[in-house]
């Protein structure tokens, strides 16, 4: 088998990443952070995201087919962030692609973020490139994927490659975004989510007992607005008693990070049975930006194994994030399938900012 090189770009938030694919084998996935640049905004301000992104693309790009050790007539196609994401930042992504497909006349791969996350777990450490082309086998399928980022929080049934259900999803804040607005509450800067792993790993959970939500929607929808709002009117009244000390701080941290998780295994659990009844389940995937945290994915880990199933996560936590090795994998598939734009057609792919998978 020929090895089919994808060049693929992802400008979908506040993160510019160009990577090199082979299939589902990564050769390269280079990611030049914003977060510096946005962390006196408190958040990612869309303006700023789009100039940095214009600045870092060329020399991402650069640096991904060096690490990779290809050229440009190495390449069998471009992919794409269309969506979902900032419509600014999107923008820089798909101007440029579709300007050097055209230049090198290969066929570009628009691609949806999400799906991105949703096989992010079935990308492949780069092996001897004698042995690239034919590296593991397939997945068995279905199986179920849990997306929590800071943008999306969703449990997806993946039929096939290509062929998804959308099972529940956030009908608010996503987890990630929850988590960040929290640790803004109780002065931990930003990006906050990290920073309340580590404190919560000093803390006791069971401290304060946020409500549990959505317990009663028939559904395998999440809501984290009304967390966020009891935890908020909780630490206030904290915080007006008195300055928190640092043991209140890291319980603080546990607790509200054990109630996010929880919300989600909640309905994981309430999805799991009759779902496993109408159909067999060879595991569960694990994608998104707060599935590098660690207690997540112990917990899900717990609450999936009464039902015999297996946690797959990225091999590596940079496959978390935001980044185009991700991108550069569903690209694989799609490339496969013949799922491409050539020529004339490539001029009209444009942003989605609410692309949905």
């Amino acid at each position: 088998m020929t090895e089919s090189f994808i060049l693929a770009i992802d400008t979908s938030c506040d993160d510019t990443s160009a990577a090199v694919t082979s299939g589902r084998v990564v050769c390269s996935n280079v990611v030049a952070s914003q977060t510096q640049l946005h962390k006196k905004y408190g958040g990612v301000f869309p303006t700023v995201a789009k100039q940095a992104h214009r600045e870092n693309l060329e020399p991402v790009i650069r640096a991904a087919l060096q690490k990779a050790k290809i050229t440009w007539k190495d390449l069998a196609a471009i992919a794409v962030t269309q969506g979902p994401g900032l419509a600014p930042a999107l923008e820089v992504g798909i101007e440029k692609a579709k300007e050097l497909a055209l230049e090198k006349n290969l066929p570009l791969i628009p691609v949806n973020h999400i799906e991105g996350h949703v096989l992010s777990s079935l990308a492949l450490r780069p092996p001897r490139r004698s042995i690239l082309a034919t590296s593991s086998t397939e997945p068995q399928l279905p199986a179920l994927a849990v997306v929590v980022s800071g943008g999306h929080t969703e449990f997806v049934l993946v039929k096939k490659i290509g062929e998804y259900e959308v099972l529940g999803k956030t009908v608010d804040d996503a987890a990630g975004e929850a988590l960040d607005k929290f640790g803004r509450m109780i002065d931990l800067g930003y990006p906050a989510g990290p920073v309340i792993e580590q404190f919560a790993q000093q803390g006791d959970a069971q401290r304060y007992p946020f409500p549990l939500p959505m317990t009663t929607s028939g559904n395998a929808n999440l809501s984290f607005s009304g967390l966020k709002t009891a935890a908020r009117t909780f630490t206030e009244k904290m915080q007006a008693d008195h300055t928190l000390t640092k043991q209140e701080v890291y319980d603080l941290c546990a607790s509200f990070q054990y109630s996010v998780f929880r919300a989600i295994t909640y309905k994981l659990n309430k999805l799991l049975p009759p779902l496993l009844l109408g159909q067999p389940l060879f595991g569960v995937w694990l994608g998104g930006g707060v599935a590098a945290n660690n207690i997540l994915r112990q917990t899900i880990r717990r609450t999936i194994r009464p039902y015999n199933l297996q946690l797959s996560v990225p091999y590596s936590k940079k496959l978390c994030i935001d980044n185009a090795a991700m991108i550069g994998v569903v690209a694989g598939y799609k490339l496969e399938r013949g799922e491409v734009m050539r020529g004339a057609e490539i001029q009209s792919v444009e942003r989605l900012p609410r692309f949905e998978v």
